[in-house]
């Protein structure tokens, strides 16, 4: 079978050759997997920067984010032949102080899918069923529903409903929170983005009338002030991962707001710490989604059809190098690739 694999320690993926392997273990799935999508990790390892040099192991196949029927299981799975499943990326040892008490996400030993073991770009894979979850929508949506789920972790941890709000961020998951969030109550949201065709897109997800405000040319401190009367932001939900949206946080936050931080950083920042004391800023800090009360969470609240609205490019898998162009260039949003 054809994988989509990071084989040399330079720019780039390759297609390769893989074995389809037919050996299951006792709680193990086959799955065909029929739709994938490329997520911000991906990204890092196509274009080998410092983070993927120091945590690659080489050959990796690569993906987190996907979709699939089960073909065949092993004799303790539950799970059904024929059953649509999304995957949860995060996989526990179910051993250390943090599995025993239930907060698998943050496991010590935790291994990452298509990060520490091969992922899902490719056609067949063997997983462990734990990770696997009954999904009922289509491909493509189902395909998302991993980094959805972040989304919703950050929802889960905060109350928004009368609240000021800000998202500091344009990229799928910032975007993901902000179409969900509308339907949690907030008094307003300000979501703040820095790419044209992001924050276009943004627009189009801004169903009841929140504020959509430009990183380079809107005076953004001026604006909130002015809305909220001095009150400034409750809640700001810290997506973009730069210095300059970590210190703007700060800026913008009340005195006893929370500071929602879900951005990965690429290096060491320098921010006003006095300012986060003198403001008693509380930070919830966030990774990945609750197993599995984030998958519970959001498959109540997402209708069928809804992803749809995220989903900018659906691209066949042996055209993968299309897509990542137009992800590192900020020209989509999420990507789906079909595996045929």
């Amino acid at each position: 079978m054809y994988a989509i694999a990071k084989v040399k320690a330079d720019k780039g993926l390759d297609i390769i050759e893989k074995d389809i392997v037919n050996d299951l273990g006792d709680n193990e799935i086959l799955v065909e997997i029929d739709a994938v999508s490329i997520c911000g990790t991906d990204l890092h390892i196509y274009d080998w920067d410092s983070w993927a040099q120091s945590r690659i192991k080489l050959p990796l196949t690569l993906g987190h984010e996907g979709t699939g029927k089960i073909i065949k299981k092993g004799k303790n799975v539950k799970l059904s032949i024929g059953q649509r499943v999304s995957f949860e990326s995060h996989i526990p040892c179910f051993d250390c102080y943090q599995c025993k008490n239930r907060n698998f996400h943050i496991c010590s030993n935790l291994k990452l899918l298509g990060v520490d073991v091969d992922g899902l770009f490719r056609k067949y894979a063997i997983l462990p069923e734990f990770i696997a979850i009954p999904n009922y929508f289509d491909s493509e949506e189902a395909a998302i529903f991993e980094p959805l789920g972040n989304a919703f972790h950050c929802l889960q941890r905060v109350d928004i409903r009368g609240k000021y709000v800000g998202i500091l961020g344009d990229g799928p998951i910032a975007l993901f929170l902000f179409y969900y969030a509308q339907k949690f109550g907030p008094n307003k949201i300000f979501l703040v983005g820095a790419n044209n065709y992001r924050i276009n897109h943004a627009k189009r997800l801004n169903y009841q009338d929140h504020i959509i405000l430009d990183f380079f040319n809107d005076d953004i401190y001026k604006k909130v002030y002015d809305y909220t009367n001095g009150r400034m932001l409750d809640i700001i939900f810290e997506m973009a991962g730069s210095e300059k949206t970590v210190s703007l946080a700060i800026e913008l936050l009340t005195m006893g707001g929370k500071l929602v931080a879900f951005g990965i950083l690429p290096n060491k920042i320098y921010f006003d710490y006095n300012s986060l004391i003198f403001k008693a800023i509380d930070i919830i800090s966030i990774n990945g989604r609750m197993i599995f009360d984030s998958w519970i969470f959001m498959k109540d609240i997402v209708k069928k059809g809804e992803l749809k609205n995220f989903i900018t490019h659906i691209i066949d898998f042996k055209d993968f190098k299309q897509a990542f162009e137009l992800l590192l260039n900020k020209q989509a949003l999420k990507i789906v690739l079909r595996i045929n």
